[in-house]
């Protein structure tokens, strides 16, 4: 019976690591990240700032947080996920708790861009702790939990900050998210351990070496992902910045119906990505191809996503075009579930940077098309023609997520005349 005991513990720990720790850190996450974007059209009257000023302070913070992707990957390989989220998510609370000081504009653009600087590690660390703790096999649930932890803060960032906003006024709504994440972010730093296959090395060092940084640029399967998170998180900035707005303007929600209308594409996005790890896990249990439990189901979410959203832009009712926002938003979840899977299965000791280089993309393309979607709407274009932008680069990631899966893994070696050796066998193309 002890060993049994002693069995269960140790598959339990994982779980623990997970749930206990990895999952709220990035539902605050989440919940800091959208309040923003929710409280914006009350911050925009009380300040007198227009729909492409505030597109452009909420969309600030996916600048900085791209920018910070590639350092912050090297950050978590050589301090580890504990130090590295810890003391992000202290930093972004605090900033978090000064923004109802701004006083305009520019202050709020400031404090946006520290705050998606300071958030950067997140992921990063986030992906590597489940890496360290889970094995391969079992990988894809792990990064669902994970996904599923982002997609419920959204979901409950929608009525939560709005009802919070009404009663108690938008400045006191972020003093307290802020308040909350300092008092996480000590929670990690005091119980978080590193998993049992964390990779050890005696002194991991700040920069990749030359032959590294070669070899990954080599790949055409490091670009393909690259390309492919870039895509989707096109599609998936619509429902972080512009939703609001749309359900305001088009649909002519209230502010208090706008919140909750725009919490149930995100709980569909939860539930899809935890289905998905499970689902591609058991494909990949039953095939053992690589190819069909994660790139194929990637590429097919990609395609359905992207003409879902068009669909609903065209829509004359709100109900229709509200379900096809959700099922829009819910086949992000085959994405991103195949996405950080194949990201920490391209190199077998570089998975921090892998996973650094696609949210640099992804937050690239976050932070630009929502911006672009505002002033394409601003010229004087409707919502199906101004949303035709995310859709088609959708359409464009589900072929990346093919060249992912094409190209093939990464086999790492330590001379730079191996350096474009790569293994398609275990991608089962």
């Amino acid at each position: 019976m002890t060993l049994e005991r002693t069995a269960l513990r140790e598959r339990l720990r994982p779980w623990f690591s997970l749930v206990g720790l990895v999952v709220p850190v990035n539902l605050m996450m989440a919940l800091d990240k959208n309040s923003f974007a929710l409280a914006a059209p009350r911050i925009g009257q009380s300040l007198g700032l227009d729909y492409v000023h505030i597109s452009l302070v909420i969309a600030a913070l996916s600048w900085s947080y791209a920018i910070m992707q590639l350092p912050s990957g090297w950050l978590v390989h050589r301090l580890g996920p504990r130090r590295s989220l810890g003391i992000a998510c202290l930093l972004w609370s605090l900033t978090t708790m000064l923004m109802p000081v701004s006083a305009g504009f520019v202050s709020f653009l400031v404090l946006r861009v520290a705050m998606g600087a300071f958030q950067a590690p997140d992921w990063s660390a986030s992906v590597v702790a489940v890496h360290d703790w889970f094995a391969p096999e079992r990988r894809s649930r792990g990064n669902a939990v994970l996904l599923g932890a982002l997609y419920l803060g959204s979901t409950i960032a929608g009525p939560l900050t709005t009802e919070t906003t009404l009663v108690f006024g938008w400045q006191r709504c972020l003093f307290v998210f802020g308040c909350l994440g300092a008092i996480l972010s000590v929670v990690w730093l005091l119980l978080f351990r590193d998993g049992p296959y964390r990779h050890q090395e005696e002194s991991p060092s700040l920069f990749p070496a030359m032959h590294i940084l070669h070899q990954l640029a080599g790949s055409g399967g490091f670009w393909a992902i690259g390309g492919f998170y870039l895509c989707m998180l096109a599609v998936q900035s619509f429902y972080h910045v512009t939703l609001p707005q749309y359900l305001l303007s088009a649909r002519h929600l209230s502010y208090r119906e706008m919140g909750w209308v725009f919490s149930l594409p995100w709980f569909c996005l939860y539930g899809s990505v935890v289905a998905s790890g499970f689902i591609s896990d058991r494909i990949y249990a039953r095939t053992a191809s690589v190819f069909r439990a994660r790139v194929l189901f990637g590429a097919l979410g990609a395609t359905t996503s992207a003409i879902c959203l068009e669909a609903a832009s065209l829509c004359h009712s709100t109900l229709t075009s509200v379900a096809l926002l959700c099922a829009a938003l819910a086949a992000l979840g085959p994405c991103q579930v195949s996405i950080w899977t194949l990201a920490q299965g391209l190199t077998r000791h570089h998975a921090a940077v892998v996973v650094g280089w696609a949210g640099f993309c992804g937050n690239l393309a976050a932070g630009i098309v929502p911006v672009l979607t505002a002033h394409l709407l601003k010229t004087g274009l409707n919502w199906p023609e101004a949303l035709l932008l995310p859709c088609v680069l959708g359409v464009l990631g589900a072929v990346c997520c093919l060249l992912t899966g094409y190209f093939g893994q990464i086999d790492e070696c330590q001379d730079m005349s191996f350096s474009r050796n790569i293994s398609k066998e275990s991608y089962d193309v």
